[in-house]
């Protein structure tokens, strides 16, 4: 068996703690609760992740799904900032045929 280097044992403990942080946010989520417990307001400051009294939770839970990224291996980047698979670049095959088609039933008969 491979031993897990010090950094990688790390990384596990800290997305282990941001997964019990998620799931408990979760669960105030879920009870419509917009009151932070001490415990939860505690775990978000040792992780450094910034939070306002009256903030949505939700909008909370998004911050602790963008700190896990930074510790996963292999995480993909953000699927925004990528462009679409429909663009103009990534059209499937035969969509300028289909296009094509569309203009000259608009257009009518010469």
């Amino acid at each position: 068996m491979i031993a897990a280097s010090p950094e990688a044992t790390e990384r596990r403990s800290i997305l282990r703690r941001l997964d019990d942080l998620l799931e408990a946010l979760e669960q105030l989520n879920l009870h419509e609760s917009s009151r932070l417990t001490d415990r939860i307001r505690q775990s978000l400051v040792a992780h450094g992740i910034p939070f306002e009294d009256g903030a949505e939770i939700r909008v909370i839970i998004e911050r602790v799904w963008r700190k896990q990224e930074i510790h996963m291996v292999g995480a993909r980047p953000d699927r925004r900032k990528t462009p679409s698979r429909r663009s103009a670049a990534h059209r499937p095959p035969g969509h300028d045929v289909i296009e094509s088609i569309i203009r000259q039933s608009h257009q009518g008969p010469d």
